[in-house]
């Protein structure tokens, strides 16, 4: 390419990353908008292409001068523009970027800065909406991920070669960013019931949630109808999370291998999703809601402030106030009960979990062959479900187990975690009657997986 073309590119697209983020700062009605923007990233660019000597003390000095300038501004008691000073500097920054042949890093940059400062609003109502444990979590899990796992071994600990604690830990960094990513969405969309509660919450841990949904209705008698659609969805989660993780973890290998789990269980997630829209079809028809009628309710009492007061008929306006109210009395209250998933302790206790696991399947494996690892994933579904699908995934991938073996293995966990939920949700609620119609609605999810483990022995898939 022509140097003058080259050049010509080079001016030009600074223009446009300064003009970008100007007109960001004039719709914001900032003094600094496009005209300084633009001569600011130029300015880093022409520099930068003269001396990179030249770029650092131009930008020394415009630091310099916007800090003498923010300084005035205090002075004069007068808003700081301390923002936009940093934009201003790092659109200079952008500038050299862009005189350096770092093109992409430049417009990438100028993109990100522009995002932050046009969302200043939504960010400020994020952050004051984040509690002391969520910003741990988000720490912890940058911890967990940047600094613990490069400095782990990337090579077999033992003479089995079993425990790989690189491996392992990037397990636990998957399996935690997963947790925290469905912990935020059932956070956002708690708010609208206990459906997406449920839903959601299976994707975490279901069986904290039927523990939760339990105690719920235990404390709250209204959440009786409710509760085994929303064990069904949980439920429903689970299973879904279980054959993700499957097919995620054994994907270097293709899709061959996962390929019978899926088979397995998509279906029981199918009946399971049915049975749990069928259960709110019968228990919220549409109409429902259209039949209250007004309530009347008349104080026989009246008290002492309420001499010019006469008692007034409760309408259904009121009424449907007051249900609000307790509506989001409700929310409010399901909000203070929710806890992210991530801290020191639940991270550790799901290492330890993995490792275990993991340890016990190799032992297993090498004294009595592939059985005694399946046993050991339908056992440890029981502690946690999600380690057992994603070790089960882990050795698919390098071929010590065998497809059908391994369906067979994930189907059995997947049950064992459905009765455990069941039991969980017995215990926390104590309502036999409840409890054992949640268990009638989970039999014809059992009973799907089971024909789909007898017809792929029957192909011999």
């Amino acid at each position: 390419m022509d140097i003058s073309v080259a050049l010509a590119l080079k001016v030009a697209a600074s223009a446009a990353v300064g003009l970008l983020l100007g007109l960001e700062r004039e719709w914001a009605h900032k003094e600094a908008g496009v005209r300084t923007f633009a001569i600011a990233s130029l300015l880093g660019t022409l520099s930068w292409l003269l001396s990179p000597a030249l770029a650092l003390v131009q930008f020394v000095m415009m630091v310099l001068v916007s800090l003498l300038i923010n300084l005035y501004a205090f002075w004069k008691t007068q808003h700081l523009q301390i923002t936009t000073s940093l934009a201003l500097a790092a659109t200079n920054v952008l500038g050299m970027a862009i005189g350096a042949n770092n093109f992409f890093l430049s417009f990438a940059g100028a993109v990100a800065i522009a995002v932050l400062l046009s969302w200043k609003t939504e960010l400020i109502t994020l952050s004051g909406k984040l509690t002391e444990q969520e910003i741990r979590g988000a720490l912890l899990l940058a911890f967990i991920s940047f600094v613990v796992y490069p400095l782990l071994p990337d090579q077999p600990i033992d003479p089995w070669k079993i425990v790989n604690l690189r491996t392992v830990w990037l397990t636990v960094i998957l399996v935690s960013a997963l947790k925290f990513v469905n912990y935020v969405l059932l956070r956002v969309f708690g708010e609208r019931g206990l459906r997406y509660s449920s839903l959601l919450g299976g994707l975490v841990n279901s069986a904290a949630m039927a523990f939760f949904l339990g105690g719920e209705m235990r404390e709250n008698k209204d959440t009786e109808i409710d509760a085994p659609e929303n064990m069904l969805l949980a439920g429903t989660a689970m299973i879904l999370r279980n054959w993700v993780l499957v097919l995620l973890f054994s994907l270097p290998q293709g899709l061959q291998r996962s390929l019978p789990t899926v088979i397995a269980l998509v279906p029981m997630m199918l009946v399971a999703g049915a049975a749990a829209g069928l259960a709110i079809w019968r228990t919220h028809p549409a109409t429902s809601r259209k039949e209250k009628r007004p309530v009347q309710q008349i104080d026989a009492l009246p008290g002492p402030d309420s001499t010019n007061q006469a008692a007034l008929p409760r309408t259904e306006e009121n009424a449907s106030e007051d249900e609000e109210s307790v509506e989001e009395q409700g929310e409010q209250k399901k909000k203070h009960r929710l806890r992210s998933p991530l801290s020191l302790g639940s991270v550790f206790a799901f290492a330890v979990i993995f490792l275990v696991l993991t340890i016990l399947s190799g032992a297993g494996r090498v004294l009595f062959g592939a059985t005694g690892f399946l046993i050991v994933i339908v056992a440890g579904a029981l502690a946690s479900a999600a380690s057992s699908a994603v070790l089960l995934g882990e050795e698919l991938t390098r071929g010590l187990v065998a497809s059908s073996p391994a369906a067979i293995a994930m189907f059995l966990a997947t049950v064992a975690g459905l009765l455990e939920n069941v039991a969980i949700f017995w215990f926390v609620a104590r309502r036999p009657s409840i409890g054992l119609r949640i268990l009638l609605l989970t039999l014809p999810v059992i009973v799907s997986g089971i024909v789909m483990i007898v017809l792929l022995g029957i192909f011999r898939w």
